[in-house]
């Protein structure tokens, strides 16, 4: 089996093309621990500069990859506790680009944690017009037993002009997997039962597209969406 290459840029060039407000899909970003995917994350809100961005990182601890290049520390959000009601809009500056992008951070109470991600997903489920990053979509589902709020968000989608990057590095119990009209598969580290769930997310059936998705190098993905003149599945090249 082989597919047709195509280098990160090119595709995104693609995805932006079907970017709006009425038309914003929902991403699904699956790989292990490694791949890349807070990488893949930040060239996607290279997308949506002047959006208004809420990434949830549930890790008990800050994750480096988002602090940003020096002289902009909150170029991928900046850190708060919580979020208001019009945030982004009322007065208080967040990071990135058009100040309106927030990082809400996990900590090592997670009663805590579940609390302040639970009441920032109701804010935008009511607001709408957001970009909701999840990294890690199995933890905040599982774990932080988010699992329905998630679903009622996703479902929401379109109309409300919600946007969602759903990071995992597991496929089980992670909300709006059969929701991602783009799906990106990245590195498993070879283990077969990881590269048959990323096959299936592809809607792939069959050993050798499933010893294809375990083949995935780091940094590299296969990419696939559901859109209108979708070209079909592509391996991106870094």
């Amino acid at each position: 089996m082989q597919l047709p290459e195509a280098p990160l840029e090119r595709v995104l060039r693609r995805v932006g093309a079907v970017w709006g407000p009425d038309a914003a899909p929902h991403h699904l970003v699956y790989a292990a621990t490694g791949a890349g995917k807070s990488t893949l994350i930040k060239a996607l809100l290279g997308l949506c500069e002047h959006s208004r961005v809420l990434l949830l990182e549930p890790k008990r601890n800050a994750d480096p990859a988002y602090l940003g290049p020096d002289g902009d520390p909150h170029r991928w959000g900046k850190p708060v506790e919580r979020i208001t009601p019009r945030f982004g809009f009322d007065g208080e500056p967040g990071g990135g680009p058009a100040g309106m992008r927030f990082r809400i951070q996990g900590a090592p109470n997670r009663e805590d944690t579940a609390r302040r991600f639970g009441d920032a997903l109701d804010i935008v489920a009511n607001e709408g017009h957001t970009v909701l990053v999840l990294d890690d979509t199995k933890e905040i589902c599982k774990q932080l037993k988010l699992n329905d709020q998630i679903e009622s968000l996703l479902n929401l989608g379109r109309s409300s002009g919600i946007l969602a990057v759903l990071a995992t590095t597991e496929t089980s119990f992670v909300a709006g997997r059969s929701q991602g009209s783009m799906v990106w598969v990245g590195y498993t580290g070879g283990n077969l039962p990881a590269a048959k769930a990323g096959a299936e997310l592809l809607g792939w059936r069959g050993r050798e597209k499933q010893d294809y998705a375990a083949s995935v190098p780091r940094h590299s993905w296969v990419f696939s969406e559901t859109e209108a003149g979708s070209a079909g599945p592509v391996l991106v090249t870094p």
